[in-house]
């Protein structure tokens, strides 16, 4: 990765991290754990293979990622976030924070639109929102829309300042939201209230009120 060759707390920190793609590689890992190559490129539309494999290259070398060989039945090669990586998270929080505001309009027809995208949020949005000692399941269910969009069940657990995301549904989740990812990501960020979100077609089964609670104690960026 190219240097600023400045004496600067941000720039060296964009030395390891202002490249192209490096970021959303670490929003991939965030959001779905220990992941093959083959599900980065596909979290990552896009990105050339050659260029994805020299960004985690330079990753491990950064110590940000570090691979490994996973038993069967896997049997193959994960990346991962190491400690370093995953300190990264409160930057993710303040980007998505951020850039809410540039995300009122919805999803352009050439946009992917993914259903981790929308899980992640969840995750960095609403895990300081729950009360000491407490802990919440909130399943997703999307279906696929946008260019190279796919449908998957997802679970977020919450805790207090922290969260999972698991693949596959899970019939006791506190509370599941059904339907398009661009809706269910508005609601778990503050942009659209639950029942706005019903009415664009979001469907929503369980504990309705955790949900409200969560979604109300969120700072968002509301259109004006």
């Amino acid at each position: 990765m190219k240097s600023y060759r400045q004496y600067c707390a941000v720039a060296r920190s964009l030395d390891v991290v202002g490249d192209r793609w490096v970021l959303l590689i670490v929003r991939e890992l965030l959001a779905l754990g220990p992941s093959r190559y083959s599900d980065l490129k596909r979290g990552l539309p896009g990105i050339a293979t050659n260029l994805l494999a020299d960004r985690l290259r330079a990753m491990e070398a950064e110590g940000l990622v570090e691979r490994y060989d996973a038993p069967p039945p896997v049997a193959a090669v994960l990346f991962q976030l190491t400690d370093t990586g995953r300190e990264l998270r409160g930057v993710l929080l303040a980007l998505a924070q951020w850039g809410l505001r540039r995300m009122t309009s919805g999803p352009a027809p050439e946009d992917a639109v993914q259903p981790q995208w929308a899980a992640l949020l969840g995750g960095l949005m609403l895990s300081d929102r729950l009360a000491p000692g407490t802990e919440a399941v909130v399943g997703i269910g999307c279906e696929g829309e946008g260019e190279g969009g796919e449908g998957e069940d997802l679970r977020v657990i919450l805790w207090p300042g922290g969260f999972w995301i698991r693949r596959g549904r899970d019939p006791a989740a506190d509370v599941t939201l059904t339907g398009a990812a661009q809706p269910i990501g508005a609601v778990l960020s503050g942009l659209l209230s639950p029942g706005e979100a019903e009415d664009q077609g979001l469907r929503i089964t369980g504990r309705r009120q955790l949900l409200h609670d969560l979604v109300d104690a969120t700072p968002a960026t509301r259109p004006d």
